[in-house]
């Protein structure tokens, strides 16, 4: 089987690709799709993805799904696997994503886990044990560990580009909302208890009560869970405004806004 890493980066942040490179090797392909700001930025292509098995794809623009779906139309393997420019492989990994999908044909969307420093604390609390995929409190997977079939997913299933980094209201929840999108379409979803990339610890506690990140939680409730999400929110603010981490105007502004943007703008999907 041939996987296909699709790498997503943006500017300056091109130079730090070829430090997830391994050694050639024939079952093994890089897709690395590139947004920049301007002309000047294709000056900092590193020489080293002058390789046969680097595809470049530059495109101006922003948006983190964008740059996902840019790399996903472009896949020719039988496997993608979901990748930043800030992670790191080995074969160890990448043969570990080749067995789990040689020997499981069922399997349209593999789910793994992200390996943290030593020194770290794990990236999230995983289920114990593997099987099929089942929503959790607690366990939301994220794209660096999501592999998937090509011919399952390509052509069917994209990342929505309202969602994520780099979009104009919403900065996260793309994730949610890919899994969701796979599930309509009847697309078997599988959790491995397989470390498969290696990242560093991030929290972003802090970050989940800015404007934008409560827009996407509110967005991705409504695409979720429809018309509920408006009493799923105000639950939510209530909660949070008696643990203090927020006050009831900003939580209820921002929260419901989301829901109503995502209902607003939302196709058939």
């Amino acid at each position: 089987m041939r996987l296909n890493i699709l790498i997503s980066t943006h500017n300056n942040k091109v130079a730090n690709i070829p430090s997830l490179f391994l050694p050639y090797r024939e079952d093994v392909s890089y897709i690395i799709s590139y947004q920049y700001d301007n002309e000047e930025s294709l000056a900092l292509i590193p020489k080293e993805f002058k390789r046969d098995d680097v595809m470049f794809l530059p495109m101006q623009g922003l948006g983190l799904c964008k740059n996902r779906n840019n790399a996903l139309i472009h896949a020719d393997g039988d496997i993608a696997l979901i990748a930043d420019d800030d992670v790191k492989y080995t074969n160890e990994y990448l043969d570990k994503v080749i067995e789990v999908f040689e020997n499981n044909p069922a399997t349209d969307v593999a789910l793994f886990k992200i390996k943290t420093r030593d020194d770290e604390p794990p990236m999230k609390r995983y289920p114990l044990t593997g099987g099929r995929y089942k929503v959790v409190k607690g366990y939301y997977p994220s794209s660096i560990e999501m592999a998937v079939r090509v011919s399952s997913v390509k052509g069917k299933v994209f990342f929505d580009e309202r969602f994520g980094l780099g979009s104009e209201y919403l900065n996260s929840g793309e994730e949610e909302v890919f899994i969701k999108d796979c599930m309509k379409n009847s697309l078997r979803l599988d959790f491995f208890p397989y470390y498969i990339v290696e990242h560093s610890y991030q929290s972003t506690g802090k970050n989940l009560y800015q404007p934008k990140s409560l827009r996407s939680r509110g967005a991705v409730s409504s695409y979720l869970h429809g018309l509920s999400a408006y009493l799923r929110m105000i639950k939510f603010s209530i909660l949070t405004v008696l643990r203090g981490r927020s006050n009831i105007f900003a939580m209820l502004k921002h929260t419901i806004w989301g829901v109503a943007y995502e209902r607003r703008t939302r196709k058939n999907r």
